[in-house]
């Protein structure tokens, strides 16, 4: 596990719209949260990645717009509330 843990991401999801045909098809940009690995006594524990934030067809730029949100939350995410 040399590589850093990245708790934000941005790639492609599932997501059941109820549009038009193409737009069933079309691809869908969403902002993954991920927890760090943890080490366990039997050895390490990964945590699941999911979709928490769906960035909409309407936004021109869907995945500039995810990409510039999920290295807001990376920055910011451990800073005090």
């Amino acid at each position: 596990m040399g590589d850093e843990h990245t708790t934000w991401t941005v790639s492609t999801t599932a997501y059941m719209r109820n549009l038009d045909r193409d737009d069933l098809r079309s691809e869908c940009v969403a902002v993954h949260y991920q927890s760090p690995p943890k080490k366990t006594e039997h050895g390490t524990s990964i945590g699941l990645m999911m979709p928490v934030l769906i960035v909409s067809l309407y936004s021109a730029e869907p995945r500039e717009v995810a990409d510039r949100v999920a290295a807001i939350l990376n920055k910011h995410w451990d800073d005090p509330a």
